[in-house]
């Protein structure tokens, strides 16, 4: 996590709604690791990338896989956008939004779309 600001904001796809701090992200993800009983793959195929000055937008689906106990490979996509900040000459990341898209009719998470 050494590319990512103290005073980092992230929206995750877990609750609370906001997550402050580079310890408070490092949490969730531990967290977030620590519920697979195997390997944990994530990635972002296709991510777009806008620099302008000591500023950078990068977004894309994020692709995370994990292992389930059974051995099996369980896939999820979402949406994320991270914002970058160049600080002491150094990119930091200073701000990441999660998301998944939701059914209008239940409020429920659609974890199951794929691209």
């Amino acid at each position: 996590m050494a590319h990512i600001a103290d005073d980092v904001v992230s929206y995750e796809h877990d609750a609370p709604l906001e997550h402050v701090g580079v310890d408070r992200v490092r949490e969730v993800c531990r967290s977030g690791l620590a519920a697979s009983s195997g390997p944990v793959g994530w990635e972002v195929p296709g991510m777009r990338v806008l620099v302008d000055g000591d500023l950078a937008v990068a977004w894309g689906l994020n692709r995370m896989t994990a292992e389930a106990e059974d051995g099996t490979t369980a896939e999820s996509w979402s949406r994320g956008t991270r914002v970058f900040q160049r600080r002491d000459g150094d990119w930091v990341a200073v701000h990441q939004h999660l998301s998944y898209p939701y059914d209008p009719e239940t409020g429920e998470a659609k974890t199951d779309l794929t691209p």
